[in-house]
């Protein structure tokens, strides 16, 4: 009696983690990877392509806090999908306009791995159990760079974006800390651009919060990219951390709730919805080196 009990026991202790299989995707100057992790409870049909931050110089699909985040997404019937990215700024020790490059390339390398990822969930979505029409793009802080600009360039048909599927689109893409890079002028989407939920610290000196704007190139994180989507009436949401710098980029444990309502409304509901929110979170303190520029970071190999 007590070992058919602990049999039981068992197998519902591992129907409660979600199943985790690897797969190559894409051939690099090495083999690129992704992890598919099965919902641990009844699948709501939307799959999560998740994207690790590190600034391009470091970071990991199966960094543990990306892990367990992705089994957090299962547990709320999420399919996620956690890639590896060439990592463009690892070893490189450079500086002004040969930095700025050197940043360039890595933003836009990362951006055509991710959409080589989505390319191959097509290929395999039958075997994989994808939607294709469920795809939210998601990431944090370089990861969340690389989810806005597929998503940038898929609508404005830009070089980095050719390997995705014809007539692809993201259900949402969900940013955090985040920005799009440009160096084309001002922001301009050609398409309208999927639901957007972003999350982003309102003194962040990593990931800019408002633009930094250099000529024809730029850099637009949530503030200047939910003024232009205002203006142009795509819908978006965004979630203001007053006071707090670039540790919000580690909020997706803490906000959860906030991306299931978007999901449920925004991508579900189809609702044509604008939301501002300003949050004063006195749970999550500053950390010291999320007050440091990127700069400062590259300079002392902390990223």
């Amino acid at each position: 009696m007590m070992r058919n009990t602990l049999i039981v026991l068992l197998i519902l202790f591992s129907a409660s983690i979600s199943a985790q299989v690897s797969y190559a995707y894409v051939e690099r100057d090495s083999t690129l990877y992704l992890d598919v992790y099965q919902p641990a409870t009844t699948p709501n049909g939307y799959t999560v392509l998740h994207m690790f931050g590190g600034g391009y110089y470091t970071g990991s699909r199966r960094h543990p806090w990306d892990s367990t985040y992705c089994r957090q997404l299962t547990e709320q019937g999420y399919t996620v999908v956690a890639i590896d990215y060439r990592l463009g700024m690892k070893d490189l020790k450079t500086s002004g306009f040969a930095g700025l490059e050197a940043l360039e390339n890595a933003m836009f390398m990362a951006a055509e791995d991710g959409a080589a990822a989505i390319a191959f969930l097509d290929q395999h979505n039958k075997e994989l159990s994808i939607d294709m029409s469920k795809i939210i793009l998601e990431g944090s802080s370089a990861g969340a760079i690389t989810a806005l600009l597929i998503d940038y360039g898929r609508c404005n048909e830009l070089s980095y974006t050719s390997a995705l599927p014809k007539d692809w689109k993201p259900a949402a893409v969900v940013a955090y800390s985040g920005a799009i890079y440009t160096k084309q002028g001002k922001l301009r989407w050609a398409q309208q651009p999927a639901p957007t939920l972003l999350f982003h610290g309102t003194v962040d000196g990593i990931v800019p919060y408002k633009s930094i704007v250099f000529g024809k190139r730029g850099m637009y994180g949530a503030d200047a990219l939910v003024k232009c989507m205002d203006k142009n009436g795509y819908p978006y949401a965004v979630y203001r951390f007053k006071d707090l710098g670039h540790e919000v980029c580690m909020a997706g444990p803490k906000t959860v709730e906030e991306l299931n309502l978007f999901v449920r409304h925004y991508v579900a509901g189809q609702r044509c919805l604008w939301q501002d929110i300003t949050i004063r979170d006195k749970d999550f303190p500053p950390t010291e080196k999320s007050r440091k520029t990127a700069k400062q970071l590259y300079k002392e190999n902390q990223y």
